[in-house]
């Protein structure tokens, strides 16, 4: 059963378009970011005090992306234990403002710190660029961690929706590559299959916040005309092993289109051996872990996965 406040929230996003406001899919891709970007930033909670933050810039290859650090309060010493953490927004939308009350919560939370990722999107800089801008910054800070006053053997990767496929994509890569992997993965109702054939993408398709016109207005921004959409950039789930992989915490929504996709990477990693922890919040929808200003499902998500994640790294 879908939860009162999540019920409530999608009636005021029902009534917004009856009074006018045009649906995210049938706007210009620019525009449309414009718009929903002030408003997830105004559906996440107040945003907690943290000891300090810090902004500044990675190069990439072919540009230059920004980061901010978030260091947790009440927590001694200069190296720490690091998030580095990669918003949604189907490679297309999400800032690290949008995302800003969400990783203060997930490092005072769990007492490390955070560093969140302002990779570039498209269609400006289609598929694989926000991938490769992301695997670019995993692996700066990685082997530049004193000055990011990180602890290099204890990196995690994490995101939600588009920053969840992100993360599961670095894990794999360094793996393939033969590199240090992070250390944590924490995948936050990952998209995981760029196929989209599951029974909750048929079930959800319409009605809770994540339409499938809207999913379509990602996809088609984000992948060039004639993508292998197996190509496990974009559907890691498909990957053949994944044995060897670092540890996980994966989240799902009930009421999500990503539900299946996301359980079947959390089956996937636990049948090849991979310490993993699954939790569903049955009752809500996609988005709700930075949805917290409305849903207070969201606040307890971001605690859940901050307490594995310091169980991980035992802060």
């Amino acid at each position: 059963m879908l939860d009162g406040e999540a019920r409530l929230l999608l009636d005021l996003m029902e009534q917004a378009v009856k009074d006018g406001r045009p649906k995210l899919h049938t706007l210009p891709h620019a525009q449309g970011r414009a718009s929903i970007d002030k408003m997830s930033e105004d559906s996440e909670a107040a945003p907690p005090e943290v000891a300090a933050t810090s902004d500044g810039t990675i190069d990439v290859p072919g540009g230059r992306i920004g980061y901010r650090r978030y260091r947790p309060l009440g927590v001694e010493g200069t190296t720490l234990p690091t998030l580095i953490y990669y918003h949604g927004g189907g490679w297309v939308i999400g800032t690290i403002e949008t995302h800003d009350s969400t990783c203060r919560r997930l490092a005072n939370k769990s007492r490390c710190q955070v560093i969140s990722i302002g990779y570039r999107l498209a269609p400006e800089h289609p598929f694989p660029t926000p991938t490769d801008d992301a695997l670019a910054a995993f692996r700066h800070i990685r082997d530049n961690a004193a000055s990011f006053e990180a602890d290099p053997a204890r990196l995690a990767v994490g995101g939600d929706s588009a920053g969840g496929n992100i993360s599961a994509v670095i894990c794999q890569a360094c793996k393939q590559a033969g590199e240090a992997m992070p250390a944590f993965q924490m995948l936050i109702y990952p998209a995981t299959d760029a196929r989209r054939q599951t029974e909750s993408h048929r079930l959800f398709s319409d009605g809770y916040f994540l339409t499938q016109e809207l999913i379509d207005w990602f996809w088609k921004a984000y992948t060039p005309d004639g993508a292998d959409l197996a190509d496990l950039r974009l559907s890691p789930l498909l990957a053949a092993d994944v044995s060897g992989l670092p540890p996980a915490f994966v989240l799902t929504a009930g009421f999500d289109p990503l539900r299946d996709e996301g359980r079947a990477y959390a089956d996937r990693l636990i049948d090849a051996g991979v310490k993993t922890t699954y939790v569903n919040y049955p009752g809500t929808i996609h988005g709700f872990f930075s949805l917290t200003r409305f849903l207070k499902q969201g606040l307890k998500a971001n605690d859940e996965a901050a307490a594995v994640l310091a169980a991980h790294f035992g802060t």
